[in-house]
């Protein structure tokens, strides 16, 4: 029973790790079905060998499923930025209007600051002005 659940947190883990890979790439959700289990799940039957497969293709890397991690992550990371809103003392908040490569203008918010003596800065959003 505990080597089944080290398994599926791993493979939790690694999912997440892909996801995060995925989305810094700026690449389709589809990619790690498509390409980076069947990639890693080859390079695992040619270096361990087909026993460890079994390991690796327990990694969920759907479509669905990473589009779910990145969602999740994003949502902990909001999540954090608001709790340490709550406690900054002052904070600045910038919104811009900006025109991008394609003529179209964009609405950019910026907030900055102030965490365990660091100046903090997040882009809220970008987001199309109609």
């Amino acid at each position: 029973m505990k080597s089944a659940i080290t398994v599926s947190e791993k493979a939790f883990e690694a999912s997440c790790h892909v996801a995060k890979l995925i989305t810094r790439q700026k690449k389709p959700h589809s990619v790690g079905e498509t390409l980076i289990k069947p990639a890693c799940m080859e390079i695992v039957r040619l270096m361990l060998g087909p026993n460890e497969v079994k390991k690796v293709n327990k990694v969920s890397l759907f479509a669905d499923t990473v589009k779910r991690r990145i969602h999740d992550m994003s949502s902990d990371i909001l999540g954090t930025l608001i709790k340490k809103l709550l406690l900054a003392e002052t904070f600045a908040l910038q919104i811009d209007e900006t025109t991008d490569i394609k003529n179209k203008a964009q609405l950019i918010a910026i907030i900055r600051f102030v965490d365990e003596d660091f100046i903090k800065e997040h882009y809220l959003f970008c987001k199309e002005v109609p």
